[in-house]
């Protein structure tokens, strides 16, 4: 399962099925990584700079697709917070 940004630098639309897999997967990573010292590189690697990577410059998309991948970023750095600090 890879989670790709970049389909919507292209304009592609959002998948939601991909995004409701990486939400789940991230809840999954965070219960078994919660009582580990370390985490795999890989997985930090793939959640470094994820808000980036959902936004985009103002009138690339409406206003109200914009709104929802902010939502998205904010909601998936919670999610890595919660995986890497807790």
């Amino acid at each position: 399962m890879k989670f790709r940004p970049v389909k919507l630098r292209t304009n592609r639309e959002l998948d939601s099925d991909l995004l409701n897999q990486v939400r789940e997967a991230l809840d999954i990573l965070t219960q078994y990584y919660k009582d580990k010292a370390a985490i795999s590189r890989k997985l930090a690697l793939a959640m470094v700079d994820i808000y980036g990577a959902l936004s985009f410059q103002e009138g690339y998309f409406e206003e109200e697709l914009l709104e929802e991948f902010k939502g998205i970023s904010i909601e998936l750095q919670e999610k890595a917070t919660e995986l890497f600090y807790e």
